[in-house]
């Protein structure tokens, strides 16, 4: 597979242009083009630009609209709930995370539920939101509008969606802890990626449409199938572990509240999540900000020093990797393969831009 690489600017540039011209506010594509860019300067390139044919699909198909605006529910500290009416993503949950990191920080606590908005993107993206406010965060989020793509723990179809997790935790003049995980042993953007690419996936992330393990990327996804051919599913990380989590997810973010579920409002060209959320000012359990940071990163550390398989491979902390991710394709650029790159050129030329100008 070919690759062309591009600068982070230019395509931030791309991004913001492309949303724009299809109606969005100035500030909506900023805050997008730089979650989608820094997603790929982080290596998850699943939850990078890759996703913007999709929108504009959505957009195509009357499921995304810029006129959507998210209206306040319920603000009342510590609770805040949000329902965005399917508003773009990531614009309608950073500015969520803001609102409940204020309320945080004025009574320790806040709990964020978002509801029905587009696809946030990549939900570690607001556990380092909530860091560079000094706040603890857990979140859950689940993925609807589209037919379930995870399979129960022994099970030969899906029922869940991929409900990431993502956990933050500030330390205190360093970087943040940042956990961000789907409960399926891959994203599905990641089994994108590799579609795209025409490559496989490895053994044990996937099943066929009749439960068969595959390494075919191609049976999670409905367009990519041969005639009569059933949906597949990917599976859980950690067997029953993931699916659990994957359904606790699925209820704290969008079921307790009404809001779209994986078995409901299916569409074809949209992705619909929901996010549950708990925010907490660190300095309420230790007021102390030296204390937190020792204890913290002694334990680090400590973590760090553990003895590595390979030499050549360190052990590390969550978050670690993707800060070196950007460092390094921030100098050499990122990325894309061309069948990405033409998917996007398509959906840019829809609405006037040409993408090969970035």
């Amino acid at each position: 597979m070919a690759y062309r690489t591009h600068s982070p600017q230019s395509l931030r540039a791309l991004v913001q242009d492309m949303i724009v011209a299809a109606g969005w506010s100035a500030e909506a594509a900023a805050e997008t083009a730089e979650h989608l860019v820094l997603a790929n300067l982080s290596g998850h390139d699943s939850h990078g630009i890759g996703m913007l044919p999709l929108y504009f699909q959505s957009l195509a198909d009357g499921n995304l609209s810029p006129a959507s605006r998210p209206q306040t529910r319920l603000d009342a500290a510590p609770f805040l709930i949000i329902d965005a009416g399917v508003a773009l993503g990531q614009p309608a949950a950073r500015n969520a995370v803001e609102q409940a990191a204020t309320m945080a920080k004025t009574g320790g606590v806040a709990i964020l539920n978002l509801l029905d908005a587009h696809h946030i993107g990549r939900i570690g993206h607001y556990a380092e939101a909530a860091a560079a406010q000094g706040l603890i965060s857990l979140f859950w989020v689940n993925v609807a509008g589209r037919p379930p793509i995870v399979a129960p723990h022994g099970a030969k179809e899906a029922r869940f969606g991929t409900n990431p997790h993502a956990i933050g935790i500030p330390v205190p003049g360093g970087d943040p802890i940042i956990l961000d995980f789907a409960t399926s042993r891959m994203a599905h953007g990641k089994a994108r990626v590799a579609l795209n690419k025409g490559v496989a996936v490895p053994p044990g992330f996937i099943i066929d449409g009749e439960g068969r393990p595959t390494t075919e990327p191609r049976h999670v996804f409905p367009h990519a199938l041969a005639q009569g051919e059933a949906l597949g599913a990917l599976l859980p990380f950690g067997d029953h572990k993931g699916a659990g989590l994957s359904l606790i997810a699925e209820l704290l973010s969008a079921g307790l509240m009404g809001a779209a579920r994986i078995d409901q409002k299916p569409a074809k060209s949209w992705i619909i999540n929901s996010l549950f959320g708990i925010l907490i000012d660190p300095a309420r359990l230790e007021p102390s900000e030296a204390l937190r940071k020792e204890r913290t990163e002694s334990y680090l550390a400590f973590v760090r020093a553990a003895r590595p398989q390979d030499a050549a491979d360190p052990v590390l902390t969550p978050g670690e990797k993707e800060r070196a991710m950007r460092i390094e394709r921030g100098a050499a650029g990122i990325p894309l393969d061309d069948e990405s790159w033409s998917q996007i050129r398509a959906a840019a030329a829809a609405h006037g831009v040409d993408a090969e100008r970035y």
